[in-house]
């Protein structure tokens, strides 16, 4: 497979200012140190401060081209460093064989398990750490929010109040 180049933009919020420069030059020295990546040129702007929030929150972002020696190389490193933008410049055009496409595909399947193993757990976590509260007399902050087929069965009787239409019964 040919060498693939491409702009990513990753992007840090946080505080202080100083700090969080140092840690996206950090976190790219990090990202150069990868098997089959060559940090090219890179460009770290200046942190500025988010609105004018009490917490003072500040943002930065780095253009970092990058050759990548194959296109997973290219797609390992958006799935583990999750850059906000991705840019390939060269090649134009790319072929791939079936077997390769596959590869990718079943580690984009992969990741996006492990992604959704993560939420229902935290779901069924904050479940349980609310039960829990609620035993105690303690109201959550965040009220909790309808399952979808709650949400379905609301929107289905507010339509049919609008229309004048009853549901017929079988």
């Amino acid at each position: 497979m040919v060498e693939i180049r491409a702009v990513l933009i990753f992007e840090m919020l946080g505080r202080p200012a100083e700090h969080l420069k140092t840690t996206l030059e950090q976190f790219l020295d990090k990202v150069s140190k990868e098997n089959g990546v060559e940090v090219v040129n890179k460009k770290v702007h200046e942190p500025k401060q988010i609105g004018d929030t009490k917490q003072e929150l500040f943002t930065t972002f780095s253009e970092t081209e990058i050759n990548f020696k194959t296109l997973q190389d290219l797609l390992k490193i958006v799935f583990v460093y999750m850059p906000s933008h991705v840019e390939i410049v060269s090649p134009q055009e790319m072929s791939l064989k079936n077997f390769d496409l596959n590869t990718l595909i079943n580690e984009l399947v992969r990741k996006l398990h492990q992604y959704d193993e993560i939420a229902k757990r935290l779901a069924i976590e904050r479940s349980i750490l609310q039960q829990q509260l609620q035993q105690q007399g303690v109201k959550p902050a965040i009220p909790t929010m309808p399952s979808p087929e709650a949400k379905t069965k609301e929107i289905r009787k507010k339509t049919s109040k609008k229309t004048g239409k009853k549901k017929k019964k079988k």
